[in-house]
């Protein structure tokens, strides 16, 4: 509770229920004796100033001695200042989780039924008692490839199973899960706005400390305030080590992919160096004689039939680039990574204010679920289904994607999606609704200037 107090708002600890604010109840605590009219007088105006961040009992009890003081009213004692605080910040919190739970509405009821003895989905308030552990990443990618490997081999994987050794996997898993269930809560997204996020976190944990008894023996208020509390903050929580996940796998993926294509591909008739001195040859004629026909200026540094072998090796060469990316995309966007990076992208829910992300957020729907799909299904996207291809596809991994008749390939096109989704998560052009370190960033006009900044 002291998290609480920090920030001016609490519920006492030894009350369980309710809080209600009982005229006369000062009075009869008491033995040096308290007009009514006095303790009246004090909770009015100890409500306004409850309502100010940063005033706990002890700040609250002072200031109300310096006020009465001021103002000519009977000067209560330290103790009875601080019983009339404790009641005013006790009924300011319960006018907050009445606030709560009206903007809860439908929501309150699934929130009831989480802290039901018998509840289909109790399993998930124990899940969301302790905190959210961050994932090794590094040790998530190793048991990737051991399933990589397993698949190569044509030996049988259920990546949604995980097995007793793939400890992180199992991890990632019941986070995605715990995610989608609370995503099914259907809490409304302003539900604590507006409210100190301090305070937010003082009712997580609370919720998170207290045992489901001592929930429900709350009032209504208070307990779907708690338990809403703790779905918001680990569903934050859990939102943010999701998208780092997705965000680092595909940092993992890309680092690979990039470092095979940058193995060259040489199989060509003319050895590198011989051809780059062959091209120097004729762009150096080209340049001393503009004005001459081709056959005067560069048939004499090389003849028709070498300039046509050397068209051949480009060709060869740009072929066997584009064929080399194919593979590499295909082979580095496996099977275990596409089932993973499903279920990571339909448990995430993503937005975007910025329009040059558009494309992206196309692309994005088609491959969260066979319910939105709408282009092709099969190895294919034809030409007809217009897949978006600029600010989705890189220009250098273009060739790979788009066949010569313009058909794009289904499984490097996903790749493309997911690494341009990567880049723009990164600069927050797109968001993920619900984060914090990955949620959207607020205007640049809003932000608070720094000390020392010009004005």
């Amino acid at each position: 509770m002291s998290g609480a107090r920090d920030v001016g708002f609490t519920a006492s600890e030894s009350t369980r229920d309710g809080f209600p604010s009982v005229e006369g109840q000062l009075v009869e605590s008491f033995d040096c004796p308290v007009d009514v009219g006095d303790e009246r007088q004090w909770l009015a105006w100890l409500a306004s100033e409850s309502a100010r961040p940063g005033h706990g009992r002890e700040q609250l009890a002072t200031a109300l001695i310096t006020y009465c003081r001021g103002e000519g009213v009977q000067v209560p004692g330290r103790d009875q200042a601080r019983c009339a605080a404790e009641r005013a910040l006790q009924d300011f919190e319960l006018g907050l989780c009445e606030r709560v739970e009206d903007r809860l509405g439908d929501a309150a009821g699934p929130l009831e039924v989480l802290l039901a003895e018998s509840a289909g989905i109790g399993w998930l308030l124990e899940e969301l008692r302790p905190e959210v552990r961050p994932i090794d990443l590094r040790s998530l990618v190793r048991e990737l490839d051991d399933i990589m490997s397993l698949q190569a081999l044509g030996l049988p994987t259920d990546l949604a199973a995980g097995s007793a050794d793939q400890v992180w996997l199992r991890a990632l898993l019941a986070e995605i899960e715990k995610l989608t269930a609370l995503r099914r809560l259907g809490l409304p997204a302003d539900v604590f706005e507006g409210l100190p996020p301090q305070l937010v976190a003082a009712w997580s944990a609370r919720a998170a400390g207290a045992r489901p008894f001592e929930l429900r023996a709350l009032s209504r208020p208070y307990r779907v305030t708690l338990a809403g509390a703790l779905c918001e903050v680990r569903r934050a929580e859990i939102t943010d080590l999701l998208g780092h996940a997705l965000v680092g796998l595909l940092h993992q993926i890309r680092a690979r992919a990039e470092h095979r294509l940058g193995h060259a591909v040489d199989d060509v008739s003319l050895p590198g160096a011989a051809r780059d001195v062959l091209l120097l040859k004729l762009v150096q004629a080209a340049v001393e004689h503009p004005d001459d026909t081709v056959r005067a200026a560069l048939f004499p540094v090389a003849g028709e039939q070498l300039l046509e072998q050397l068209l051949r090796d480009v060709e060869a060469r740009a072929a066997a680039s584009t064929k080399r990316k194919r593979t590499v995309l295909r082979g580095t966007y496996s099977a275990c990574y596409q089932q993973l990076f499903r279920l990571l992208l339909e448990s995430l829910e993503f937005g975007s204010r910025d329009a040059d992300s558009w494309p992206v957020m196309a692309a994005l729907g088609e491959l969260v679920g066979d319910y939105t799909a709408c282009w092709s299904r099969g190895r294919f996207y034809e030409p007809d289904d217009e897949a978006p291809l600029e600010d989705v596809v890189p220009p250098e991994w273009l060739a790979a994607v788009v066949d010569r008749e313009g058909r794009v390939e289904r499984i490097a096109y996903e790749f493309c999606v997911l690494v341009s989704l990567r880049d723009r998560l990164c600069t927050r052009q797109i968001y993920l609704v619900g984060g914090r370190k990955w949620g959207e960033r607020p205007d640049p006009v809003l932000w608070p200037k720094q000390d020392g900044a010009a004005g």
